[in-house]
């Protein structure tokens, strides 16, 4: 979730796009607060739920905000949110949040466990990914992801 007056559902935007009814943050001119503010609650909003109901439709602003509700999902240890959000991403999508979650919040990767079970690997707080054939398993997973009715393809070897 991303501060609501940066938002582009925010009804006082002039955007085209569909507008939230229920800003969090406070109308200011610049950004609000860093104490109180929609991008620290980490729970789902308009803009979460517009992301995964139109990145299955491959819409272009639904993917530029996928980080931002993969972030509401981390800070709210929403896992049903971020599996709905890996399972409506594209394949490029996907590895793009894998490889942002392995940088940015890598003791998070066990909120997937879920996709990695049903692909049958061993939970992530189990092992280490640093060992690349390892990795390739969760890599491909993650692609493959069983929640997904997208077409896959593998793209990594091993």
């Amino acid at each position: 979730m991303m501060c609501c007056n940066n938002c582009p559902f925010n009804p006082s935007n002039n955007t085209n796009a569909p507008k939230c009814d229920n800003p969090i943050c406070k109308d200011s001119s610049s950004h609000c607060s860093e104490s109180y503010c929609a991008r620290n609650i980490g729970t789902r909003c308009f803009m979460d739920y517009y992301v995964i109901e139109n990145l299955y439709h491959e819409d272009e602003l639904a993917e530029g905000l996928a980080l931002e509700t993969l972030r509401t999902a981390l800070i709210g240890r929403d896992r049903a949110l971020l599996i709905s959000l890996f399972q409506a991403a594209r394949q490029e999508l996907r590895i793009k949040m894998w490889n942002w979650l392995e940088e940015n919040e890598p003791r998070s990767l066990w909120m997937l466990n879920p996709i990695f079970a049903a692909c049958g690997l061993e939970e992530l707080n189990n092992i280490s990914v640093e060992n690349k054939k390892i990795r390739s398993k969760y890599v491909d997973a993650i692609v493959s992801n069983p929640y997904s009715g997208r077409y896959y393809k593998q793209i990594y070897t091993v």
